[in-house]
């Protein structure tokens, strides 16, 4: 029998998988759905598969790029950092291709005076130490219990909310402002001072890489895992699987849940229900993500994305890659695109929405769409939760009391891929300090 049952094939799940295997340990995953990858999932666009989310991958990725490494390292391709926006009636340009002393004059305008005053300390820290750029940091915890009663909206003014902090939130977040809290932004801050690059050969190459080289696991596809129960002596755990309709028990020696907290919570309503009322008040917020390639270019290499106000529905429109021109990603998320788009949207009509609001700034009108592949996601981006600490603290706590349970998640460490990797790598650590059963004999 292996030793660990790891619930969720998303990012978080194929990162607890390998710790766990780099532990010498052999994993069942469970996935819902037909294949791994979850929000990082690909989808074949005409000749080439494209990735919805965790393309760019960040230059101090130090966990994910060893991962990759492992996996054969199929090599990265410079992406670099372009967006604009419209201030005041101006296009705004901000690339990391520039010298660093115009981009925080640019930075200082977006923000004002009062914004700037309390942004500048918090990039400053986050600059002198990576590492405090994550969820539940010492440092952003200190700045929660002094001010997340306030929102990032109340903390930061409304223009910087409006120019800097938003297009931050309704990337990583889903979320506006008002939505999100200081002592979480670290997170934020961090994905904002990296530079990025991405995988020759996408997440598809990957993912196809990471089943190639984890011959020591079973990838059991299709299959929900619909509850979680301790045995009666604490040393095993079962899980309830249903699959076409069926459904079974495995018991396990170790469990790991790496779904996002809203879908894990039902897991243990009726096993651990204060878990589970814990792991149900993070907030999540949906997102759609458009791939569309089109016959003509549609971006200029120096002006390649754009970022929208909260009065659209898309919150963002880029070029899928430095020198993919013709294709455009789409990204529809925060107050507008929750009013304008649900899951019963026709994909059609989620594009046609992207595309009016898109024309004015790049080369659309008149470009043929050729082809496009489209997700709505929901549960999409983790917005974590006001002193969002305090409620790790308690998940933690309870955790304790059953050893053979581990958790990680995007609402651990952050939403990036590395973050995921650095919350997994923890989970796993803590899991294995409790000897399996065999061990004990």
């Amino acid at each position: 029998m292996p030793d660990v049952a790891v619930i969720g094939g998303g990012i978080s799940g194929i990162a607890a998988t390998h710790y766990c295997n780099r532990k010498g340990l052999n994993v069942d995953m469970y996935e819902a759905r037909d294949a791994i990858g979850g929000r990082i999932g690909s989808e074949r666009l005409g000749d080439r598969y494209v990735d919805f989310g965790g393309k760019n991958i960040g230059r101090k990725y130090r966990r994910f790029r060893a991962f990759v490494k492992h996996c054969g390292d199929s090599g990265f391709e410079d992406f670099g950092f372009n967006t604009s926006q419209i201030v005041d009636g101006r296009l705004i340009r901000i690339a990391k291709d520039r010298p660093l002393l115009f981009t925080l004059m640019n930075v200082a305008y977006l923000s004002g005076v009062r914004g700037f005053m309390r942004l500048f300390p918090l990039f400053r820290a986050v600059s002198a130490n990576y590492g405090d750029g994550v969820l539940n940091s010492e440092f952003f915890n200190r700045i929660s219990e002094r001010h997340d009663e306030a929102s990032l909206q109340a903390f930061f003014g409304e223009r910087c909310s409006k120019y800097v902090i938003r297009p931050l939130t309704v990337r990583m977040n889903g979320a506006e402002p008002e939505e999100c809290h200081v002592g979480n932004f670290g997170s934020n801050l961090a994905l904002a001072l990296d530079s990025y690059e991405q995988l020759q050969d996408g997440m598809s190459g990957l993912l196809n890489a990471f089943l190639s080289a984890g011959k020591q696991n079973r990838i059991i596809s299709g299959s929900r895992v619909e509850r979680v129960s301790l045995s009666e002596d604490g040393t095993s755990v079962a899980i309830d699987v249903s699959n076409g309709g069926r459904c079974r028990r495995q018991v396990y020696d170790r469990v790991l849940v790496t779904l996002p907290a809203v879908q894990a919570a039902p897991l243990f309503r009726t096993s651990m229900p204060e878990l589970a009322s814990l792991l149900g008040g993070i907030s999540y917020y949906p997102v759609a993500v458009a791939v569309v390639r089109y016959g003509e270019k549609v971006f200029r290499h120096d002006h390649r994305a754009m970022v929208f106000d909260r009065t659209s529905p898309l919150s963002n429109a880029g070029a899928y890659g430095r020198n993919d021109l013709d294709l455009v990603r789409y990204t529809l998320s925060g107050a507008g695109a929750r009013k304008a788009i649900s899951p019963e949207t026709a994909p059609e009509e989620a594009v046609a929405i992207a595309e009016r609001i898109t024309a004015p700034y790049f080369n659309l009108d008149g470009n043929r769409r050729e082809a496009y592949v489209y997700k709505y996601l929901d549960p999409g981006l983790c917005a974590y939760s006001p002193y969002h600490h305090r409620k790790l603290e308690k998940i933690s706590s309870l955790l304790e009391r059953y050893p053979v349970i581990g958790m990680t998640g995007d609402y651990w460490r952050g939403a990036s891929i590395e973050a995921c990797f650095r919350a997994a790598e923890e989970a796993v650590d803590k899991l294995v300090t409790f000897p399996l059963i065999n061990e004990t004999h």
